[in-house]
């Protein structure tokens, strides 16, 4: 293998890696904090990438365009997302109905892609990219195709932000603090309800820009539902339930061996997913590590909701 091709292949397994992240810490987020597997993932993710197509043809294939996609799509559906956990998963938490809280978000899935086939059509869509967007730059021998670029510099400075928001904010401190002890932080007079919408929408948002940035690299169509849930939960199994840090290693490391995979074989490259989270799996069970972990989000019990009692 050239150093050209190992470059190119890297970077665009970045690229994939980071899309990936953003539907496998939407679902961590939401898991850590309110306890609620998020079936609707996938056609979250689904929903943003038909919302970008609309938004394209509506501004145009333009920078202002696709910044504007960028923005308004996730912030539309984590709106979405916040009326839906005010209207139907509010309900769930107190009882700790996990089989109502399965149904909610496994109807919540169909009825989103009934919608996007009722107002899309299931017609493939495409989008064009904008100029500034097209075309690459040439590294060592390799290609590397803008967007590629873009892709990756946007996913370190969401996960920047994202780490940035958890652990330097007190809105961090107060999520972080509601996985440890709801009750508590009803006592000390803390909206919970309200911390509990705002985490739910920003896992939808982070859903959402992952279907934004998966748009123009291919077709889009209904079956992106599928393509983006499955692999979304094998980073999180991978990486361990709520853990923020173990899902964006899995990401990456998935990301890039598929994106090496995918110069031998197309076949392989699908079950380049499956074969890390086997090997992970196994090695955990080697060495007797099978709990997930919630570390991404807490570092010990109780230690969160203390320092926000204090």
């Amino acid at each position: 293998m050239s150093l050209a091709t190992f470059i190119a292949q890297l970077f665009a397994g970045l690229g994939l890696a980071f899309v990936l992240f953003f539907t496998a810490a939407g679902l961590n987020l939401v898991w850590g904090v309110l306890g609620v597997m998020n079936f609707a993932a996938g056609s979250v993710y689904m929903l943003g990438a038909y919302l970008t197509t609309s938004a394209i043809a509506l501004v145009g294939a333009s920078a202002l365009g696709w910044t504007l996609a960028l923005i308004a799509v996730p912030l539309a559906v984590a709106a979405l997302g916040a009326a839906v956990e005010v209207a139907l998963l509010r309900r769930t938490y107190r009882a700790q109905d996990e089989n109502r809280q399965f149904m909610l978000t496994l109807a919540l899935s169909y009825l989103i892609a009934g919608a996007i086939v009722l107002v899309f059509g299931t017609h493939f869509r495409t989008v064009s990219l904008p100029g500034a967007l097209s075309g690459g730059w040439s590294v060592l021998g390799a290609t590397l195709p803008r967007y590629t670029v873009v892709t990756i510099v946007l996913g370190l400075l969401v996960t920047a932000a994202i780490w940035a928001v958890l652990y330097r904010t007190r809105a961090g401190l107060l999520t972080r603090a509601a996985v440890d002890d709801r009750e508590m932080l009803s006592v000390l007079g803390v909206d919970v309800d309200r911390l509990y919408s705002g985490v739910f929408a920003v896992g939808i948002g982070l859903g959402a820009l992952g279907g934004v940035l998966i748009a123009p690299q291919g077709t889009v169509s209904t079956n992106l539902e599928t393509t983006a849930l499955v692999p979304a939960f094998i980073v999180v199994v991978t990486g361990g339930l709520g853990n923020m840090t173990g899902a964006l290693m899995a990401a990456l490391t998935i990301g890039i061996a598929q994106s090496f995979a995918a110069l031998h074989d197309a076949t392989l490259a699908q079950l380049t997913p499956y074969a890390v989270m086997s090997v992970v799996l196994l090695a955990r069970a080697a060495t007797g590590r099978l709990g997930w972990s919630l570390t991404g989000l807490r570092s010990r019990r109780g230690g969160a909701a203390r320092s926000a009692a204090g």
